[in-house]
């Protein structure tokens, strides 16, 4: 299924639009949903200082260049998700660390071979018990939720277990939308 992986990027595991969020956030109109979510609030806390730029800005005539706000906001969603490494075992002295962000998108990776399913954000959690993850997906109508799921669940646990060489605490998958077969 072939889907631009950027796509998942621009929606929070509830399933709302980071684009939509900073919408209401500059215009001062929160939905319900945003006020109460703690993914939404999440998001609304790191965007407030491009709010706040926005804001000042008030009526002064100003024109960006053509894609300059999703450049901003690639960059933006980049920088969240690069704090934080996870410790891989290693034999002798020393140590090997790598990064959050890397490691997920080792995981997104190991999912493309699952047919149907596409694994956007992916948060992960080193444990003193293993690796746990927690991945948002989305299935192509039609497919069996619960069997793609599982699937997309195991490809998940072997790169933990067998490239990093970690235990697979937990790997949870919340599917949160559902696809047109060939990624519509």
């Amino acid at each position: 299924m072939a889907v631009d992986p950027s796509d998942d990027q621009d929606r929070l595991p509830c399933g709302n639009s980071v684009d939509e969020l900073l919408r209401h956030l500059t215009s001062g109109d929160l939905t319900g949903h945003e006020s109460a979510c703690e993914y939404c609030r999440e998001q609304a806390e790191e965007l407030s200082p491009l709010v706040s730029a926005v804001q000042q800005a008030g009526d002064q005539d100003l024109t960006a260049p053509p894609g300059l706000l999703a450049d901003v906001m690639r960059v933006v969603r980049s920088e969240r998700r690069t704090s934080g490494t996870v410790v891989l075992a290693g034999p002798g002295p020393g140590g090997t660390e790598i990064r959050v962000a890397a490691v997920a998108a080792m995981l997104r990776a190991s999912v493309e071979s699952v047919p149907g399913v596409v694994v956007g954000r992916c948060r992960i959690e080193q444990t003193p018990e293993g690796l746990v993850v927690l991945a948002a997906a989305r299935v192509a109508l039609g497919l069996p939720i619960v069997e793609a799921a599982e699937e997309a669940r195991r490809a998940m646990r072997s790169l933990v277990e067998d490239r990093l060489g970690l235990r697979a605490a937990r790997v949870d998958i919340d599917v949160v939308d559902l696809d047109q077969p060939g990624g519509g």
